[in-house]
């Protein structure tokens, strides 16, 4: 599988997490000659980078991001002197890993934004479970209150069999508790609350899906605090929808949920804004064309295509309104809606939560912005810049952000996050009770604001 392919999939649906150190940043003044280093003798390190080849693609990367980073003056940081800074520790580096965990990566995250990362052979080749994997356990975590809490069980999945249920506490899985998953890797920007939040407990999420007929063992606490043992295979994904939306890639898979609830709400979950969800969206926004509002659960989705996202929010508006403006580094972009003749009318809820990223922000943001739906949940991420993909010599790839995308009103949503209407946290007493605190917010309040 090319590098190249796969990580312009990866970045297109906002799937890569990277997990690497949070680094002090602090405003530089320099001069801006063209910083040299000499090479030290020929090192040859675990990957099989040469001092030369480290060095060259220190600078290939520290020059592309200097000529095509969104923003020419780099939030006010100089960007020359960081440069200047983790060139000199580059000069004791003698192993990848130290090239990559402590000059690399550190020098990018100075700059303390999304979708800006280089990634080393190999690393690039680990496909996202949540998207690729072919197996699932049916369930969900979030991190309250310092515990993992299922807040989300599928019916007829191996969690549900194996009687798991929301509310319930993971206390590890395959022995590692999400402090050992996350205490293994270093923390990626944005530096905001909602997305250090989500990155501790990501690496746990993940591991809820594998290999179709793997085995994974969780070790829970259940509704009393007793704590419980279950070992569980990966079952197929019986609530997702899957497609192939590259060639070389395995196909994608994102859940889809449609029901209407019993007060005549119509309710979609969906997990990605993927090709393979679009239609299946569209027919049940037009399926439920007649419900007097509509409840749209983006909990937990990290983003996805462009056009899914725009598709859907057309069928939702119907005018060719100014969707998103997109800045570039020397000009603006609009973007703007689909005209649809039978658009859905009703009113519009959208649930959003910290893991809700990228595509997810955009979409929400701007329907927000337009008035069309009232948001409810928890503070997103706020990881939401434009990427573009870089293929460099000896198989590296680089991220790096050309556009920062602004709600019709001119609200940036990188690192801000979308901000709910209604701020609703969710709680362990009330899931083990059966209350889901958010969507019974939504709820409420098309009851009390008119059907």
């Amino acid at each position: 599988m090319k590098i190249r392919k796969l990580l312009s999939i990866l970045i297109l649906i906002g799937f890569i997490v990277w997990s690497l150190c949070a680094c002090e940043s602090a405003k530089r003044q320099s001069p801006t000659p063209t910083p040299t280093l000499t090479p030290t003798p020929t090192v040859v390190a675990e990957n099989g980078l040469t001092t030369e080849e480290r060095l060259e693609i220190f600078d290939r990367v520290w020059q592309i991001v200097n000529d095509e980073y969104f923003d020419p003056t780099f939030g006010g940081m100089d960007w020359q002197a960081i440069g200047d800074e983790y060139r000199q520790k580059l000069e004791t580096v003698q192993d990848d890993k130290t090239f990559w965990r402590e000059v690399l990566l550190p020098m990018l995250f100075e700059l303390g934004v999304s979708h800006l990362a280089a990634l080393p052979p190999g690393f690039a080749n680990q496909i996202d479970a949540m998207t690729f994997a072919t197996g699932s356990l049916g369930m969900d975590v979030r991190l309250l209150d310092g515990l993992a809490v299922v807040t989300r069980v599928d019916e007829g999945s191996p969690a549900d069999k194996a009687e798991l249920r929301p509310g319930f506490v993971v206390t590890s899985v395959n022995g590692r508790t999400w402090e050992d998953i996350a205490a293994e890797s270093l923390q990626s920007p944005p530096y905001n609350e909602a997305h250090q939040l989500a990155s501790r407990v990501q690496g746990l999420r993940d591991l809820l899906y594998g290999e179709k007929g793997s085995s994974v063992a969780i070790e829970y606490l259940d509704a009393e605090d007793q704590p419980g043992r279950v070992t569980l295979q990966y079952a197929p994904r019986s609530v997702s929808v899957c497609g192939q939306i590259d060639p070389a890639l395995p196909p994608a898979c994102a859940d889809l949920e449609v029901e209407q609830l019993e007060n005549g709400f119509g309710y979609i979950r969906f997990s990605g804004f993927l090709s393979p969800v679009l239609d299946g969206v569209l027919q049940a926004i037009r399926d439920l064309h007649d419900t007097p509002a509509l409840i749209i659960d983006l909990r937990g989705n990290p983003g996805g295509q462009y056009f899914v996202r725009k598709g859907i929010a057309s069928q939702l508006v119907g005018t060719p309104d100014l969707f998103l403006r997109y800045q570039y580094r020397d000009h603006l972009e609009e973007a703007y809606l689909d005209p649809v003749p039978d658009a859905y009318q009703g009113k519009v809820v959208i649930l959003v939560d910290e893991h809700s990223a990228s595509s997810t922000e955009e979409f929400s943001g701007s329907l927000q912005a337009l008035s069309r739906a009232t948001i409810v949940g928890s503070q997103t991420a706020g990881s939401c810049l434009v990427g573009e993909i870089k293929a460099l010599p000896h198989g590296i790839v680089l991220m790096i952000p050309v556009a920062q995308g602004q709600t019709m009103n001119r609200r940036i949503l990188e690192y801000n996050g979308v901000v709910p209407d209604i701020a609703v946290t969710l709680d362990r007493q009330q899931l083990l009770q059966g209350i889901d605190a958010q969507l019974e917010a939504a709820i409420q309040y098309l009851l009390e604001n008119g059907q």
